[in-house]
């Protein structure tokens, strides 16, 4: 698992989906309220970072300097809407969970 401090220190680096193609930016991470541990962060797309999506990273790792999420580059550009302004709702993260098909949690379930 990846932790806030190694997710702090990439600012900016870039997220990767789990074949190694560009999904963005690194933007923020989100705790899960929970736990404390790292469960989103939002990633800046597009030309100059224009848009910015919620992507899980409980099962990130942090390889070659980039952030590798287990999700296709297409699924996370796909992802609903969501303003990233600081904090997630439960209805915001209830939407995220479904389409990402995790559990109520964390952790992906696949």
């Amino acid at each position: 698992m990846v932790t806030y401090e190694q997710l702090g220190e990439m600012y900016d680096a870039e997220v990767v989906d789990h074949y190694g193609h560009k999904v963005g930016g690194l933007d923020q991470v989100y705790l899960d309220n929970g736990t404390g541990e790292p469960a989103w962060v939002s990633v800046r797309t597009g030309w100059f970072g224009g848009r910015k999506i919620f992507c899980p990273v409980s099962n990130a790792v942090i390889r070659d300097g980039h952030i590798e999420v287990p999700y296709p580059v297409d699924m996370i550009k796909d992802a609903p809407d969501i303003p990233c302004d600081g904090h997630l709702t439960e209805d915001e993260e209830e939407q995220l969970y479904d389409y990402y098909s995790l559990d109520e949690g964390p952790a992906p379930s696949g």
